[in-house]
């Protein structure tokens, strides 16, 4: 059901409405699943028992809303960028429809900002154009769209035809993460793993050795303190069992200092696999527990040696409840600004800040955990040798001898290390963690891109027993350098590539791209379609340069057209649907979505290579998607930093924030109940955009995606980049070696904010990339 933000919003006075026009984001909308009606998704729990639990009910069909009047070009080329492009209330902000203020305090608030908008002076917003704001608000809301289920129309403004089903057309059921008694008391279920240290210290956050093998638990907490209790109850629930001569440690209450716990006690064992511990007093302060405490607690973990192979004794993970809440927080305070991925945000790492890619989501439930562990295991498998990236592990033999027979890697880990960006060679060198799209004349009858007859979809360089490939690429740069309008000098990097080797002839239409950070994908995933194609203007109805579209793609497993998500060119609908891609086109194994190996018509050796049946079962194929599906997102960092909250104004100011939405929601209705009905803030519209020759590739065609057009990537994590990949180098080919440079290779419908940012002191610039930085 599309909704609309209620009056409560409101309450908080104007501050809270205005202070927030740049700082908006996508709206909320309806959501959908990955199979046509009636089917249960390859590997997914069916409706009713989806493994997170939570739910909804579906409701009426779609209604299609009526027109309702244009607002102002000066709003959408001003506020369109962080607010809904037409104006509809978005995300977590208010609703400016409600606003029932008077014009000279709407006036006086919009001249005067606040730490979250810039002002606007008569120059920049004239006060013609603030009164036309002013009154296209007053006149009301246009009546909203409603659907549960049915396909649904990206509008007349998008420049696209045809209806999108959903992804998740159905709510799926399942049991909800938090509940509240009629008493008050809440019960809370959430899920960890063992850790081989504290939470402060190195070997927290790497993944033990067979980590993958019953190390996982679940626990309950059941908070009285909301119905006049005065206790909160732990329960600890491992899938193995607990040792037979070891008490299991409850350590609670951080005294500020390192890791130490001002309490340490002995759980009561009901069972092997079961264990409590009641908190009684606020340990740190010496008192009665009360609703706002921060509550925080980890388990000592020692399993019985019959059970594991391997370690026994272990740490596990360290969490935060804040008493009353019904929610683990990642923060030791509040900070609503730094929930980059909503209840799924990551506590910060203190050490080992390399691995912020790579943990779970803080609400991940027992359902998901060990789907999610057992599809890290196959991301870090090498389908060549069986062998995993990390020591310690075995040998996955049902899985050697899978890739091929032609590939770029054998892992997944080869491109997307720590779960980051890939980045390309130095001159000269051969690609290891980028790869280049290849293209057939025209396109297929579906409008996917042609298949190069010669080479398949993909230039693919190695081969079984170390033989050459279909051949290689690499990487020149030429060094064009300009100036800043204050005079700053800058040097851009443009690539020229080279193939050579190559076994069936020249290549001319082609695409470099580098591996992309994988973080979040599940959220993005279940942000409902309208909540996408609202802000979808291809026609550029409101007048704002920015002329957003969607790519449209048939599901490969129904057929059915959806909304094109991931990838460079938006040009997968799913999660599963990018994981069996890559499966397939990078390492050259095969799933039930791709049965057949990545070859060109003419490639007789290569097409030989393909086997009677999937060499990925289904359940693997859904793991490793629960894995992807299930990675949490890197908190912000530094968010009350002056200079972090100028830039951030500047961004939204200068316009960035019209395809880099800050804000959107998720829909009910995705299958992991995680990621339902989450504010977050990925920076992104999914959308596709012209960015202008500068950065076209020579790709005839990609679904709906011309040669210039990229889809906006999601920034979250980007000021991470270096700690986890050591490197900074952004864009589809990485050729910008920083974000101020990836900025100035913004042209066509970026080109106005480009000139913003770059027509503002350095001081100002630095701001802007310092709020990068904290992302």
């Amino acid at each position: 059901m599309v909704e609309r933000r209620s009056r409560r919003w409101v309450f908080g006075g104007l501050d809270i409405v205005l202070g927030l026009l740049a700082t908006g984001a996508a709206g909320l909308g309806c959501a959908g699943d990955l199979s046509p009606p009636g089917e249960t998704p390859p590997g997914e729990t069916p409706p009713g028992e989806t493994p997170g639990g939570g739910g909804g009910q579906p409701g009426a069909p779609c209604a299609e809303a009526s027109d309702g009047p244009a607002p102002p070009q000066a709003f959408a080329l001003h506020c369109g960028g962080c607010h809904g492009a037409h104006g509809e209330p978005t995300g977590e902000f208010p609703d400016l429809f409600a606003f029932d203020g008077p014009l000279s305090e709407f006036t006086e608030q919009v001249r005067k900002g606040t730490d979250r908008m810039p002002a606007f002076d008569e120059q920049e917003l004239a006060a013609g154009d603030l009164e036309a704001i002013y009154a296209y608000f007053a006149s009301g809301a246009p009546p909203a769209a409603t659907c549960d289920g049915g396909e649904v129309a990206p509008g007349a403004c998008s420049g696209v035809s045809g209806k999108v089903s959903p992804l998740f057309p159905a709510a799926a059921g399942g049991k909800a993460i938090t509940t509240r008694a009629a008493d008050g008391t809440i019960t809370l279920e959430a899920a960890g793993r063992v850790r081989g240290r504290h939470e402060r210290e190195e070997e927290f956050s790497p993944f033990q050795p067979l980590y993958f093998e019953n190390r996982s638990y679940k626990f309950v907490i059941e908070d009285a303190i909301p119905a006049g209790g005065g206790t909160i109850k732990v329960t600890w629930l491992p899938i193995a069992n607990a040792s037979e001569d070891q008490v299991i440690n409850f350590r609670c209450w951080y005294t500020g200092d390192g890791n130490v716990f001002h309490a340490n006690h002995g759980m009561e064992r009901i069972s092997s696999t079961h264990w409590e511990f009641v908190v009684e007093r606020n340990a740190r302060e010496n008192r009665e527990i009360r609703e706002g405490d921060l509550l925080e607690f980890e388990f000592g973990v020692f399993l019985d040696p019959a059970t594991v192979e391997g370690r026994t004794s272990y740490y596990s993970d360290t969490f935060r409840y804040r008493v009353g809440s019904g929610e683990l927080t990642p923060f030791d305070a509040p900070n609503e600004a730094a929930l980059s991925g909503g209840d799924g945000t990551i506590p910060y790492i203190y050490e080992e800040p390399h691995l912020y890619y790579e943990q779970m989501a803080l609400n991940i439930q027992q359902g998901s955990i060990q789907r999610f562990l057992e599809g890290r295991r196959l991301f870090h498998t090498d389908f060549a040798t069986g062998e995993h990236s990390e020591g310690g592990n075995p040998v996955f033999d049902e899985h050697a001898g899978k890739a091929g027979p032609l590939s770029n890697q054998g892992a997944c880990v080869g491109c997307h290390l720590h779960n980051g960006r890939g980045a390309p060679p130095e001159p000269g060198e051969a690609m290891a963690t980028t790869v280049v799209r290849l293209f057939g004349a025209g396109a297929s009858a579906n409008g996917a891109p042609a298949v190069h007859p010669s080479y398949g979809r993909q230039l693919q360089d190695r081969a079984p027993g170390g033989s050459p490939g279909e051949g290689t690429a690499t990487v020149a740069y030429t060094e064009e350098p300009g100036q800043f309008p204050d005079g700053t000098p800058y040097v851009l990097r443009r690539p020229t590539f080279r193939f050579d080797g190559l076994s069936a002839g020249p290549i001319t239409s082609y695409s470099v791209r580098v591996a992309r950070q994988v973080v979040g994908m599940g959220l993005l995933e279940a942000i409902a379609e309208e909540a996408v194609l609202e802000r979808a203007d291809g026609m550029d109805c409101n007048g704002d340069g920015i002329s957003g579209r969607p790519n449209l793609i048939p599901d490969p497993v129904s057929g059915e057209l959806r909304l094109g998500r991931f990838g460079w060119k938006a040009g997968k609908v799913s999660v599963p649907h990018q994981v069996a891609d890559a499966l397939v086109v990078d390492m050259g194994v095969t799933t039930r979505l791709f049965p057949i190996e990545e070859c060109g018509e003419e490639q007789a050796g290569c097409q030989g290579g393909t086997g009677a049946g999937p060499e990925l079962a289904d359940e693997d194929l859904d793991r490793l998607s629960a894995y992807m599906r299930m990675l949490g997102v890197p908190p912000r960092r530094d968010t009350a930093d002056p200079a972090v909250q100028r830039g951030e104004a500047l961004f939204n100011q200068a316009g960035c924030a019209s395809c880099h939405v800050p804000t959107m929601k998720t829909g009910s209705h995705h299958p992991f109940v995680e990621l339902r009905d989450q504010i977050i803030h990925p920076f992104t519209d999914l959308l596709l955009h012209d960015l202008g020759e500068g950065l076209a590739d020579t790709s005839t065609s990609d679904h709906l995606a011309g040669p210039s057009e990229w889809r906006t990537p999601p920034l979250w994590g980007i000021g991470l980049l270096e700690a986890v990949n050591g490197h900074t180098q952004l864009l589809h080919d990485g050729r910008a070696r920083d974000v101020v440079e990836a900025i100035l290779w913004h042209g066509g419908e970026a080109e106005a904010p480009k000139r913003r940012f770059m027509a503002l002191p350095r001081e100002d610039r630095d701001a802007v990339v310092a709020f990068l930085r904290s992302l």
